[in-house]
């Protein structure tokens, strides 16, 4: 699918799962080198900025929240940009994206102006602050599991500590490649235009940074909160563990006890006495008391 929007001289042009006849008729309109309208053919999935002289390929990926399966994963888009046009290539919807297009459509003079440069500027910075809440309700949801841990420390905790995770590494897998595009972009946008588009570009490169500043803090709370989280449930599980041993030393003396004088032997001590049973009761209660007073005093153990 193909649309345009046009004002002022300034045209956008997006396409959605783009057809081989329209990359064709992309390719012989602007003079796009035909190696490069090949490799829009089909997703990359790695983040490139190149400039050809006379207009810039780039890639870049977006994070978008699913809502049916609460997941997020990137979504590509690749630009090119000319010094008359800006054209998009998406290979799926992209909601944020639909948004901007329309609100664009319904206000051209705002966002149609100047260069394509400034369309490309607009457009990505709406969708770096579409990312912002997402990691803020991330951020609630991080500081829910740290209260967690802290007051109320379940076993279930492990797990949503585990989805969160999740969902970072997915922010990180379509972030953080990105680095050395946007590290080189400024300067290819200062070789294409000159000084007027260098600031807007450096805003970009700040919004980057200011975003993935957010993801890697994100990222180093929940690993800490993992590791604390680890760290609580070992050492109750080595509680529960030192206090079977505990029973385990008192038992075994008194069973082993139990056992000789349930053999059928012919003589036991004690055993045909009219109180031996409770001599031998009395006996083992105060092996257990000394046994405990033992563990508690002696070893810290209780």
């Amino acid at each position: 699918m193909v649309r345009t929007l046009e004002h002022n001289g300034v045209r956008w042009i997006d396409l959605l799962q783009p057809q081989p006849e329209e990359l064709k008729e992309l390719e012989g309109k602007f003079a796009f080198h035909h190696l490069l309208v090949e490799e829009l053919r089909a997703p990359t999935y790695h983040p490139l900025a190149e400039f050809y002289g006379k207009y810039l390929f780039i890639i870049l990926h977006f994070p978008q929240f699913a809502e049916a399966t609460h997941r997020i994963h990137g979504i590509e888009i690749d630009f090119l940009i000319t010094h008359e046009v800006l054209v998009t290539i998406r290979y799926e919807e992209f909601g944020d994206f639909e948004s901007f297009w329309e609100e664009a459509r319904q206000n051209p003079g705002r966002y149609l102006t100047k260069t394509p440069g400034h369309t490309f500027y607009f457009l990505v910075k709406r969708l770096f602050n579409r990312i912002f809440p997402e990691l803020d309700e991330m951020g609630t949801t991080i500081h829910q599991v740290e209260k967690q841990i802290f007051q109320d420390f379940d076993e279930s905790i492990i797990e949503r500590i585990a989805l969160v995770k999740r969902q970072i590494l997915r922010f990180v897998r379509a972030m953080k490649p990105q680095r050395v595009v946007w590290n080189s972009l400024p300067g290819y946008a200062l070789s294409f235009w000159g000084e007027r588009m260098k600031p807007y570009f450096s805003d970009l490169v700040a919004e980057y940074e200011r975003t993935m500043t957010l993801i890697e803090t994100h990222h180093e709370v929940i690993n800490s909160l993992h590791l604390t989280s680890s760290s609580l449930l070992d050492h109750r599980q080595n509680y529960v563990i030192k206090i079977l041993t505990i029973f385990t030393a008192i038992i075994l003396p008194l069973s082993l006890v139990a056992s000789i004088y349930g053999m059928n032997l012919n003589y036991l001590p004690f055993a045909t006495h009219d109180n031996a049973f409770w001599w031998f009761m009395g006996g083992m209660l105060i092996v257990t008391v000394l046994m405990l007073l033992y563990f508690h005093k002696r070893r810290k153990w209780l």
